[in-house]
């Protein structure tokens, strides 16, 4: 009996991450829509991370791993794809970890390399793997401080990311999951 229970439940974490990737694939479409280059893979993210919630870390980064993957085959937006991949897809799931850090100015410290890390492996990325060098024409009266004038903008933009994941987490326990529990069940 306890086997059975244990089967069904691992069935059930298999579909749910399944439908997750699905889901997170069709938010990473949107990624077509240039204004939204990087607004669907942060909000993959957070698709990914509600599998941490229902069935564990362990399945959600198996999601982000699987969504990664598929991600390189199915959606045509290299920015958004690569930004999904080195960074929006696992940050949400690393951020309760690095939020338990006691000493605030070591989680800020933290937080900020793992962000800036990821945003020079994705620049560079997109510009000499993918061969995208228009990434930074709209910055162009800026100059030769382009990359940094936008280096600035995706830390402020970060901020403000991180800052919105705890609302997004704690609504979610709260409105969210308690739904989708009652629909499992």
């Amino acid at each position: 009996m306890k086997r059975e229970a244990q089967n069904r439940a691992k069935a059930g974490n298999i579909t749910y991450c399944g439908i997750i990737c699905a889901m997170t694939m069709l938010v990473l479409f949107g990624g077509i829509v240039p204004s939204m280059t990087y607004v669907m893979p942060a909000l993959s993210g957070i698709v990914i991370w509600s599998v941490s919630r229902q069935a564990g870390r362990n399945w959600a980064f198996l999601t982000y791993a699987a969504a990664a993957l598929l991600s390189l085959f199915l959606i045509p937006e290299m920015e958004s794809k690569t930004f999904f991949i080195m960074f929006f897809g696992y940050y949400p799931l690393l951020r309760e970890p690095i939020s338990r850090i006691s000493f605030p100015p070591a989680r800020f410290l933290v937080k900020l390399t793992v962000f800036n890390i990821a945003a020079v492996i994705s620049y560079f990325a997109v510009v000499y793997i993918f061969g995208i060098n228009d990434m930074l024409n709209d910055l162009e009266g800026f100059g030769e401080y382009a990359v940094y004038v936008f280096w600035g903008m995706g830390n402020a933009a970060f901020f403000f990311y991180d800052f919105a994941l705890k609302y997004v987490f704690y609504a979610f326990d709260f409105w969210l999951k308690p739904i989708i529990d009652k629909k499992i069940r």
